[in-house]
């Protein structure tokens, strides 16, 4: 996908809120209809009290603004949009970007949430502190232990004291990939320069602390988009009444360790399942000598099976009828709960 910048206007109008110390606030989200429509649904009217209050266009960016009304917390809450990509923006005190953030997570299958991995972060932190032309430092990350077992999070925060010096947001990633640690979010800063203060997770949310709002936008709101993008497009069309032989498209993991070699491991990746919301499963083998589960999506009633191949590997073989949103949202699960791994096209081996 060819990479558009945010307008100059748009970067302006948030930086001026900014300007009065406070934060904005991000969700990236994916929408194939416009999203002040979906916001026009008296389902979600009701649930975030936000109505349309204006539009404007920048090319192919569409900029609106909602208000509250009705009870519960106020405030004004923006989106942008550019094609199916969606950025929930909420700049002033109140609760109507919390409302509307926890309401779309009610609209999937017609919304969908990113997710980046961990490389996909520090890939997009390497460009924002090449145009921010200063080190991007380490000031806060939760981190996760996850592989073989059940995650265990742990926050570290980085604070000058004692003529400690912060350390480099990609060394932090370096080692975390070192100790076995997934990065789940950070807060990184810059010390030099124009002042630079952004927080980042891999579900798609951004915190603009500090610095300009259109250099955080070009260089990882619309990369966490656009790679959302690219990954709903790789997992299209692979249910099997989609096909003319009527065979699915299956989809490889690979990890980088072998972690189904042990038996207590693959019992464990079992009980993970029962852990991810809104399916239904049953386990055919568990650890006898591999792994076999059949996976229900109750959101669109799309079905699934996810096979171990090998010892360092999974293969998930969509149904009768599999969504892209189905996979993207098993596929993001197994990466933030289990372990991140390679996703390619399955070709069996011989």
């Amino acid at each position: 996908m060819k990479q558009t910048q945010l307008p100059q206007a748009l970067g302006m109008m948030f930086n001026s809120y900014m300007e009065g110390r406070r934060t904005v606030k991000i969700q990236c989200i994916l929408s194939e209809q416009e999203f002040s429509r979906i916001m026009a649904d008296e389902s979600v009217k009701g649930a975030t009290g936000a109505e349309t209050a204006s539009m404007d266009e920048y090319g192919q960016f569409v900029h609106c603004t909602y208000s509250a009304s009705g009870e519960g917390p106020g405030g004004t809450l923006h989106s942008i949009q550019q094609g199916d990509m969606v950025c929930l923006l909420g700049a002033e005190q109140g609760g109507l970007f919390r409302r509307a953030s926890s309401a779309v997570k009610r609209l999937r299958p017609r919304v969908i949430l990113p997710f980046s991995e961990s490389s996909e972060i520090r890939r997009m932190l390497a460009q924002l502190e090449k145009r921010a032309s200063a080190p991007l430092l380490h000031k806060r990350s939760v981190r996760r232990r996850i592989f073989g077992a059940m995650p265990r999070t742990s926050m570290e925060w980085d604070r000058n004291a004692h003529n400690r010096e912060y350390q480099r947001a990609d060394v932090v990633f370096g080692l975390a990939q070192k100790n076995e640690l997934m990065i789940d979010s950070l807060r990184v800063f810059t010390n030099e320069g124009e002042k630079l203060d952004v927080s980042v997770s891999r579900r798609g949310a951004v915190t603009v602390h500090a610095g300009d709002f259109k250099l955080v936008y070009d260089c990882m709101l619309e990369p966490i988009m656009s790679a959302a993008v690219r990954r709903k497009k790789r997992f299209a069309h692979r249910s099997r009444s989609e096909c003319r032989d009527k065979k699915p498209r299956p989809l490889l993991i690979e990890y980088k360790k072998n972690v189904f070699g042990d038996e207590g491991n693959r019992e464990r990746f079992c009980e993970l399942i029962d852990r991810y919301t809104n399916c239904n499963y049953s386990i055919i083998h568990a650890g006898n000598p591999h792994i076999y589960i059949s996976v229900l999506d109750k959101i669109d009633n799309s079905s699934l099976a996810i096979r171990s191949v090998g010892d360092d590997s999974l293969v998930i073989i969509p149904q009768i009828r599999t969504t892209e949103s189905s996979l993207m949202r098993i596929t993001a699960f197994l990466s933030s709960d289990f372990w991140e791994g390679q996703i390619s096209d399955y070709k069996p081996r011989r």
